[in-house]
């Protein structure tokens, strides 16, 4: 991708940017039709996307579907709304954040970018062996060089912060981080923000990384902001309501107030970890207040206080909700008071578009881990008139808040068109002047002129109006597919048997005239509209289809009397095979047996203690592999320790290569096990043959540029003499460490690839430093 700084020519109409040309310019303006014409500057664009908000905890949305008074106190939000637009049916891309955040930052459906939910990364297997359904594999992070909003929006001269939440990297000890990914300002590996003039770690008040939210210690009744000795941390502000200081908050505005001077416009990603659990806050003030204003005594036990689907029953979420508020404030006072250098007589806030959204939707309850009602669940908040939340593809787990203000939106807008997080990439890059690039293969489309009042429909880069969006979550909870087209829903649920759902749902949320039908979801219409039925239907299958979807396989080997459909004919691994580099799976086929017709090879290249540094994780990946007369083929990734073939019959059953235990017949740390757990894994040796290949070719091309290969030579003869041994542990890993160090010391092809790069520890790496 070029780093020219390219910007489009706009002129003003009314107020109102319109697309003219394209140009390379070496500022930051874009030249006006007239030439008496003051320049139109690129806006600064901040989106303050909360974690778990949902549709209804923000005040002006609860009062335009009760009309009537909410719980929850939003004033700040609600004024952005007053001041811009509120879009009514505005859409997470997933249920929880992984997905639904690296959706929006890639600009594709989870489908496209493969991150499907927050557990990837480990191999699949059921959750339990009763269990009928088994989530497929899936990436826990975006690859690197898949190219993000910020790549596009510093091409255009901005700069770029991502401040707290990331959540769609991996699993190894936070990497890749926003750095890693481009963006100018952040955190990596600590987690360290990148300036010293920002980020001192020896303040522990202003480097406090999660800040207000950090979760209390003992329970949520301990911990409480209590000081106003301005040094403390959480120190309460007489100033400010008794407030108390929120170390986030602080840093983004500190790097408005540095950025603002240096001539470029900036684009800040304020990720709050606010609402997401647990649920609890350090606002006694605020605390006190919603107990007061709910009528419940203040809490003498940290125990449940709130019941499912009891409305904005939960003071403690309540002062939550109420603290993002307040962050929202914080943020505006800056953009309100704060004089524009790039644009002299003028604040911040007049050429700055900000927006509030959430990444899913709201969570309706979590457990009780202390006090009373202890191993009970706890009401969190309340999605009606949407049906479900959180982890759902209901209406109340994918429909968010979504609140835009800036430059050319009129003020007290509301607009029904349904939009996606998604569209949040090219629209962006719409306000930055950025010519549509039909090789990003966005999945969204530019909503720009909406706000604006342009157009009233939602149209993709080739000019065709967009009348479906698609949902894709096949993991066991909700393990469903959706497709939202005019007013009408379409559910399809992979693995309906889990649940006792049926196979097709639908339904109709709104009536042709615009008006509210059915939000709740409450009416299934698939038997008695089989038309509308087989339409949605055909265009969710073709989505999935085109986007090669990863879906959920059939246990095989469920416990109990009743087996699937199938299972008797699942074919059986018969041998496991290597040469050199290469590895095989041997399976029956014919004789009754259905047919392999998927075959993948995931593997780990940090299955090793001795390739982890603390508190990083094992994480896996796949690469394709080809089946031919009962037999899967894969050449193993350099540096692979361990691997596993996953095979998928005609029917929908799961093959493994080598038994993989249920995560409930794998002891305490379920989660996180994987190579520890397999008998055969092909390890270490065929993924050193294919490291040591790798070398052998890096050499080859530093030969080529006289660079100097002793280091590398001298590594390739240890690791050959190594594969020549019995596989043990540690020699092998050691020689997998060497390698890696020595070809990406070079400047050759090799060291750039994605294999060699996917972890940045000292172990992995092979840092000298290491013992």
């Amino acid at each position: 991708m070029g780093k020219s700084i390219c910007m489009r020519k706009l002129i003003v109409v009314a107020g109102v940017f319109l697309l003219l040309s394209t140009g390379c310019v070496a500022d930051q303006t874009h030249p006006t039709a007239g030439a008496d014409s003051a320049p139109v500057l690129q806006p600064n664009i901040i989106h303050i996307l909360t974690d778990d908000m949902g549709w209804q905890d923000v005040a002006c949305y609860y009062r335009a579907m009760h009309d009537d008074e909410p719980v929850y106190e939003t004033p700040n939000i609600d004024r952005m709304a007053q001041n811009g637009m509120r879009f009514m049916q505005a859409y997470s891309p997933a249920p929880t954040c992984a997905p639904s955040r690296a959706a929006y930052m890639a600009g594709q459906y989870p489908a496209h970018t493969g991150v499907l939910h927050v557990y990837g990364g480990r191999l699949a297997r059921p959750w339990s062996q009763n269990h009928s359904s088994i989530d497929p594999f899936y990436a826990s992070r975006l690859p690197m060089d898949r190219p993000i909003i910020a790549d596009q929006l510093k091409e255009a001269g901005y700069l770029t912060a991502h401040i707290q939440k990331w959540h769609l990297g991996g699993r190894s000890n936070g990497y890749p981080t926003p750095l890693d990914y481009g963006f100018d300002f952040s955190w990596g590996q600590g987690p360290v923000y990148n300036d010293a003039e920002l980020w001192d770690p020896k303040n522990k008040k202003t480097a406090d990384f999660e800040g207000l939210w950090r979760p209390m210690r003992g329970d949520r009744l301990s911990g409480f902001a209590s000081s106003y000795d301005p040094l403390a941390p959480y120190a309460l502000d007489p100033n400010d309501d008794d407030r108390p200081y929120d170390s986030v908050v602080d840093l983004s505005i500190r790097w408005m107030d540095k950025v603002k001077g240096q001539g470029k416009p900036f684009f800040m990603n304020y990720c709050p970890s606010f609402v997401h659990g647990p649920v609890c806050t350090r606002d006694r003030k605020r605390l006190e207040y919603y107990c007061k204003k709910m009528g419940v005594p203040f809490p003498a036990d940290p125990g449940k206080i709130a019941e499912l689907n009891s409305g904005q029953s939960n003071p403690y979420y309540a002062a939550m909700v109420d603290s993002v508020d307040w962050q929202v404030g914080k943020l505006m006072a800056f953009l309100e008071s704060t004089d524009d250098p790039r644009n002299p007589g003028h604040k911040l806030i007049d050429n700055t578009y900000i927006m509030v959204s959430a990444d899913n939707g709201g969570l309706e309850r979590h457990p009780v881990s202390r006090g009373k009602g202890k191993g009970s669940v706890e009401g969190v908040t309340d999605n009606s008139p949407l049906s479900g939340g959180k982890h759902e593809i209901k209406e109340g787990g994918i429909r968010v808040p979504f609140i835009i203000q800036g430059p050319g939106i009129a003020q007290g807008r509301v607009s029904e068109m349904p939009i996606n997080l998604i569209d949040m990439y090219p629209t962006y890059m719409a306000m930055a002047g950025i010519k549509p690039k039909p090789e990003l293969e966005l999945d969204g489309c530019n909503v720009l002129p909406v706000m604006l009042d342009q157009a009233d429909v939602a149209k993709f880069m080739d000019g065709n109006v967009r009348e479906s969006m698609f949902f894709h979550v096949p993991v066991v909870m909700p393990a469903a597919g959706a497709v939202r087209k005019g007013g009408w829903k379409l559910r399809l649920n992979y693995s309906p048997e889990m649940r006792g759902n049926v196979d097709v749902e639908l339904y109709q949320l709104y009536n042709d005239d615009g008006s509210v039908c059915d939000l709740g979801e409450t009416k299934n219409l698939a038997d008695s509209n089989p038309e509308k039925r087989e339409e949605l239907l055909g265009e969710l299958q073709a989505f999935l289809k085109k986007t090669d979807a990863a879906m959920p396989y059939k246990n095989a080997h469920m416990t109990g009397d009743e087996q699937l459909p199938g299972a008797e004919k699942v074919p059986a691994v018969l041998e496991l095979l290597s040469e050199k580099d290469r590895v095989f799976v041997r399976f029956e086929s014919g004789q009754g047996k259905a047919a392999v017709v998927e075959a993948k090879l995931l593997y780990t290249t940090n299955g090793s203690e001795l390739l982890r540094d603390k508190s990083f994780y094992e994480e896996w990946f796949e690469v394709p592999a080809t089946i031919a007369d009962g037999i899967a083929t894969a050449i193993a990734p350099p540096g692979m320790t361990h691997g596993v073939f996953y095979l998928r019959d005609e029917n929908n059953f799961l093959i493994t290569s080598v038994a993989v235990p249920s995560y409930s017949g794998a002891g305490a740390n379920a989660r996180y096990v994987g190579s520890e757990g397999l008998k055969d894994g092909y390890n270490y040796r065929p993924g050193l043959i294919s490291l040591i290949n790798t070398a052998v070719a890096a050499e080859s091309n530093a030969k080529k540029t006289r660079q100097n290969v002793a280091a590398l030579d001298t590594a390739i003869q240890a690791a050959q003499a190594v594969a020549q041994t019995p596989v043990e542990e540690k020699p092998y890993a050691l020689a997998m460490r060497n390698l890696r160090k020595e070809i990406r010391a070079l400047d050759v092809p090799e060291a750039k690839l994605p294999v060699m790069n996917q972890f940045k520890t000292e172990k992995w790496q092979g840092i000298p430093s290491v013992k």
